[in-house]
């Protein structure tokens, strides 16, 4: 597909992916941008780049119709994505927002839509060597859940409506503006509360944002991947222990403070118990532990051959990216 002269509407503009996904495709030009926000505040950080905003919601049909009118592309990145909140919150803005987004997309005749999953579809302890052969994995998380349940509503509109459909499965996403795998890492870490529980040799199927928005790119200029989803990882197997040691070293610090498994979750156990007792829902699970320990990466074999998907930036560059991002941004000040 060329995106000369064409209109792309992206979804979760103001998020990680959505925002990186709109520079980049300012930056090789020809393409207008609609960007869909919910909340006018957060979309004023748009406004200095040369896009459409459309004030709207994926969780409100009636505001995504107006907007996917006339788009010729569809970019959903919009999701709920954090360990806590009710699973009905999970479900409108994941399963019905998804619902919403492809309707709106068949409604408007868009020419290619690119849904944005997670590995999260293969659980929170998926098997070693896990490709897109291996079968959703439901887990019991509202997250990892209702992004299977998402995706099979995505396919569904390809086979019946013929929605022109890419889904992509990014691993843990990293990089300047990541609130949950780089600010809030080094917040946590600059309070001294992140610790490596057991031994937190596992491995961390991380991905760098830039990466991603490499396969979205791909997902776009190639038709004969219409129908198909793909695993985008960094391709590499790194340790838990080394991931989060990148950040500690942006801190002068050499180490990460560890807790050994049983009385990490012991200590869990009783912080669990502690804020239930409270009406509150506990900050971690003790499974956090194993999850820790699990060690198992996903193959990207098939972006490979199929999109043509490299991942063009290393860990040891995009940390480096990353640390400069979060200097100039000022969270790396004392």
């Amino acid at each position: 597909m060329n995106l000369a002269g064409k209109r792309v509407l992206v979804t979760g503009a103001t998020g990680l992916i959505g925002r990186r996904v709109i520079e980049r495709l300012l930056e090789q030009g020809g393409v207008s941008i609609r960007a869909l926000v919910r909340d006018p505040t957060k979309g004023e950080g748009l406004r200095s780049l040369p896009v459409e905003i459309a004030l709207g919601d994926i969780t409100r049909p009636e505001t995504l119709r107006e907007a996917a009118t006339g788009a010729h592309v569809i970019i959903h990145c919009a999701a709920r994505v954090t360990e806590r909140g009710r699973w009905e919150e999970f479900w409108q803005s994941n399963v019905e927002g998804t619902r919403h987004v492809l309707e709106a997309a068949a409604h408007s005749g868009a020419e290619r839509v690119v849904h944005l999953s997670s590995v999260a579809v293969y659980g929170i302890f998926p098997r070693d060597g896990t490709d897109e052969s291996f079968p959703y994995q439901p887990c019991g998380n509202a997250y990892c859940d209702t992004k299977i349940e998402a995706e099979k509503i995505a396919f569904d509109y390809f086979r019946r409506r013929g929605v022109p459909l890419v889904v992509l499965r990014p691993g843990i996403v990293y990089g300047p503006r990541s609130p949950h795998w780089t600010i809030r890492i080094i917040e946590l870490l600059k309070a001294n509360r992140l610790f490596l529980l057991g031994r937190a040799d596992g491995i961390c199927n991380h991905v760098y944002v830039d990466n991603v928005v490499d396969a979205i790119l791909l997902a776009l200029a190639n038709d004969a991947v219409l129908g198909e989803a793909f695993i985008i990882t960094d391709g590499r197997a790194t340790t838990w222990r080394e991931f989060f040691g990148h950040y500690a070293r942006m801190l002068g610090r050499q180490t990460v403070p560890q807790l050994p498994a049983a009385p990490a979750k012991l200590l869990l156990h009783l912080v669990g118990w502690a804020f239930r007792a409270r009406g509150r829902t506990p900050p971690l699970s003790p499974k956090v532990v194993d999850y820790l320990q699990h060690r198992a990466a996903f193959r990207i074999e098939k972006a490979k051959t199929r999109l043509g998907y490299v991942p063009r930036i290393s860990l040891e560059e995009g940390m480096r990216r990353t640390e400069a991002w979060l200097r100039e941004a000022g969270y790396l000040r004392p």
